[in-house]
């Protein structure tokens, strides 16, 4: 032992992570929402009335940026007509999380009602979270809430199920992300967009679970 107790550095022990399970980049609940309890989320949802999606949050002064971002918005505070979806999406999102262990502490923010309705309407590559003040958001899940038949494009992807899916199975999870009622779980880090509406108007309901930053 050297001057100081320290190993010479070719005997310092290796830190040797252990085996765990594949990293997943997304859970898929095919058909979790009834029908009818979409057709009662678009109901709130109209009800609220839109706002100019922004990039960001209003408290970093955030700007709307067409370049980056077309949509109307709403959200959906909780209260006695709203409470049925945040359990409902907190349940879910347990199960989900069974994939990636977060340390979840709850909601971060209201559920955020979203309307593709121009054509060209679109969401382009982002994450949720990591930096800034959106830094606590860890779990993301997107419900879809319109029927597949009634518009084109505006279709949710994922970077690595695009990079890491052979043609059909991409095109698989697709069919199913596009099938109403269906819940997209993903960690907050993932790459995603929504790519341009064509035809028609979708909708969609958005929701963020957080706690401690990732360290």
């Amino acid at each position: 032992m050297s001057a100081g107790g320290r190993f010479r550095a070719e005997r310092r022990p290796l830190f040797i992570p252990t085996e765990g399970p594949d990293y997943a980049s997304n859970v898929v609940f095919e058909g979790a929402f009834t029908e009818r309890q979409c057709n009662r989320i678009i109901e709130r949802g109209r009800s609220v009335g839109p706002d100019e999606a922004l990039v960001g949050t209003v408290e970093t002064n955030t700007m709307e940026d067409t370049g980056t971002r077309i949509a109307d918005i709403a959200w959906i505070e909780p209260d006695d007509d709203s409470m049925w979806m945040f359990d409902k999406l907190a349940k879910l999102a347990q199960r989900a999380n069974r994939t990636w262990r977060f340390d979840l502490t709850g909601f971060t923010e209201d559920l955020q009602f979203t309307r593709y309705g121009t054509p060209g309407a679109f969401y382009d590559w982002h994450q949720d979270g990591l930096d800034g003040d959106v830094a606590v958001r860890k779990l993301s899940m997107v419900v879809q809430l319109s029927d597949p038949d009634d518009y084109d494009g505006s279709d949710l992807e994922l970077f690595a199920v695009n990079e890491e899916s052979e043609s059909d199975g991409a095109a698989e999870w697709t069919r199913a992300a596009r099938t109403r009622g269906t819940v997209i779980a993903f960690p907050a880090f993932e790459f995603h967009r929504v790519t341009a509406l064509e035809r028609g108007e979708r909708f969609s309901l958005v929701s963020w679970l957080g706690g401690p930053p990732f360290r």
